[in-house]
């Protein structure tokens, strides 16, 4: 039987959204992007393979500034999973992982991290504006020179990938692919 978030849940994560939309991102991009990938995770519904194990998130390539913040999370958990952190060198080392953070510097894989990927329950995040039209899942939208940032889903990566998102995710994306 699938759960849906509570109220409170969706509640924090819309407060959370808007308080992305006006907070000053220049310094904090990589904050924002962490506190926005931990949302993310407790308001998904993973698929059952998904919810084995640890809850990983990888990233590709070289991104110190947003490893030191996702590196974090460890050990806190979602729902009942570990979150564990990881770095994938290049597409080729990709394994199992819930969540696959492609830093803009990375965007270009993108096609080959979804060929590696497949049709796993796995959550591919890009810092690429227009990427969620590209194969990512979920695209960080930065405005005003990375002052603000929003986000941009896409419906038919969630459905391909048995990612059960909520509808308010939906509402408050600026684009829904």
């Amino acid at each position: 039987m699938k759960t849906k978030p509570s109220f409170r849940a969706i509640t924090v994560f819309l407060l959370l959204a808007l308080l992305f939309v006006g907070f000053n991102a220049q310094a904090q991009k990589e904050k924002l992007q962490t506190a926005f990938i931990f949302q993310l995770t407790r308001l998904i519904e993973w698929c059952p393979e998904g919810k084995q194990g640890n809850f990983v998130i990888g990233i590709l390539g070289d991104a110190p500034a947003l490893m030191a913040e996702l590196s974090a999370l460890n050990g806190r958990k979602v729902v009942a999973q570990t979150i564990e952190v990881r770095t994938f060198a290049s597409t080729g080392d990709i394994t199992n992982c819930n969540v696959l953070v492609i830093p803009s510097n990375k965007s270009g894989d993108l096609g080959a991290a979804n060929a590696k990927v497949g049709s796993n329950c796995t959550l591919i995040i890009s810092d690429k504006s227009g990427a969620a039209s590209q194969g990512a899942g979920v695209s960080f939208v930065f405005l005003n020179d990375e002052s603000k940032i929003q986000y941009e889903i896409s419906r038919g990566y969630m459905g391909k990938h048995s990612l059960n998102v909520n509808e308010q995710l939906y509402k408050l994306a600026k684009n829904v692919y």
